[in-house]
């Protein structure tokens, strides 16, 4: 079975709104929260961590470049693996990855949860979930220009406090009170590459949400340049972004060992700009987490399903569009719903296992897609292409491989346990593969 795709979302972003999706989707506030945890396995070398992880990350983000300019339709890995190598495994590898977009908004809104408690202590966690699924869920169905028009705001925002940041550590140096210094880079006293490609595989997750641009390829206008243009740019500016910081952070407080790992940026950003500053940080930690992030982690997981829903694959309930607004409502309700019963139940350790899991297995299927499409089957013929479609996906699964190795126990059986019952649902509609895998049909289009 195949579906014909005519796809009735409503086309409005342009290359700069893919770019901010994306950049805000990573959180250019995400070193503030997750700063100290990085500093000891790392040995204080943070910044060459996340300089490492960038670079990692670049050669998948060429792999979503070149199947979005081939196949510019929503649907992500799913779409792409499908029609890199086939129908079932395409199923499998979009059924990974939405175990990863499923936990992003759940782990968003535990993290603003957290941060939310320490501002206001006497508003109950519990309502800080609700508020943030409800509202979320809401602007979703709005659309996804409504989306991307309250991350350009909270990128503003996010802009302000670092900005602060880096203007008030330029004065500190400037006047002397700091001094310039390469312990972000390097630790002349406790180098060990070892930690710090351990830090690198704990820093990667931050690059996760980069591939989310490419759910909106048929909300996108001209999508064959402008989808791959964002993931690539997306990736190095947000990098660049992290590397900065960093190293700013560390010309601070050079002395890493002394910082309590919970807090350590918030004692940075207090000897930077003082208490203002820390309640700034506070308050757009918050909103760009649970708001930004949250927001466009339900967005992208509701195209996934959509396509999937298309095709027949799941439910074609969940391909249904919203008259007036020309989003996959049900789609979005249901990842709300789902959003909402993690984020109650599980703690914020168990989700963070587990939230690398489904993309990191998603790459690894992607990148081996290209290989097999367009250099194996494709033009192997100049040496152009086999740098572009065979050694450059190469080094992005070998990577994506080497961290998804490095993964938890905990992390590998429950991520294993979503693919097997992927399994059972394409054993189920396929009849024991006796009937074929429904697919897109790609056959009357450019």
């Amino acid at each position: 079975m195949e579906a014909n795709i005519d796809s009735k979302l409503k086309v409005s972003l342009t290359t700069k709104d893919l770019l901010i999706y994306g950049i805000t989707f990573m959180i250019p506030v995400a070193p503030l929260a997750f700063y100290g945890s990085f500093l000891q396995p790392a040995n204080g070398m943070v910044s060459l961590a996340y300089f490492i992880g960038m670079v990692a990350m670049l050669f998948t983000g060429f792999s979503y470049a070149t199947m979005s300019s081939t196949f510019p339709y929503s649907g992500s890995v799913y779409t792409y693996v499908q029609q890199g190598t086939n129908a079932g495994l395409g199923f499998i590898g979009g059924w990974g990855i939405t175990l990863d977009y499923f936990l992003i908004p759940a782990i968003t809104y535990l993290i603003s949860q957290s941060f939310g408690e320490s501002l206001l202590p006497w508003v109950p966690g519990w309502v800080w979930i609700i508020v943030l699924v409800i509202f979320n869920t809401w602007i979703n169905i709005l659309g996804s220009n409504i989306v991307t028009k309250i991350s350009w705001i909270l990128f503003g925002l996010q802009a302000i406090v670092l900005g602060a940041f880096i203007l008030g550590t330029l004065r500190l140096l400037i006047t002397g009170a700091i001094q310039p210094h390469v312990i972000s880079w390097y630790n002349p006293t406790h180098f060990n590459i070892s930690g710090v490609l351990q830090a690198t595989g704990i820093v990667i997750v931050s690059y996760l949400g980069f591939d989310a641009i490419s759910t909106l390829s048929e909300e996108a206008e001209n999508p064959r340049h402008s989808v791959g243009r964002a993931i690539i740019f997306s990736i190095i500016a947000i990098g660049l972004l992290f590397v900065i910081v960093t190293t700013l952070a560390g010309f601070v407080a050079p002395a890493y060992q002394n910082l309590n790992p919970d807090t350590a940026f918030l004692r940075i950003l207090q000897q930077v700009g003082g208490t203002w500053l820390v309640k700034l940080a506070d308050i757009t930690i918050i909103l760009s987490f649970g708001f930004a992030s949250g927001q466009e982690g339900q967005t992208a997981i509701s195209r996934i399903l959509y396509a999937m829903g298309r095709d027949g694959i799941l439910p074609n309930s969940l391909a249904k569009l919203h008259k007036n607004y020309k989003t996959p409502t049900n789609a979005i309700v249901l990842v709300g719903i789902i959003s909402l019963i993690i984020s109650l139940t599980l703690s914020q350790t168990t989700v963070s296992n587990l939230v690398s899991f489904g993309a990191l297995f998603g790459f690894i299927l992607l990148n081996l897609s290209v290989i097999w499409k367009f250099y194996i089957k494709g033009d192997h013929s100049s040496l152009l292409s086999f740098i572009k479609y065979a050694i450059s996906p190469f080094i992005g699964f070998a990577v994506s491989t080497w961290i998804f190795l490095s993964l938890s126990i905990d992390a590998k059986i429950l991520g294993a346990i979503w693919i097997f019952l992927g399994l059972g649902i394409l054993i189920t509609k396929t009849r024991f593969f006796k009937t074929k895998t429904p697919s897109l049909d790609f056959s009357n289009k450019n």
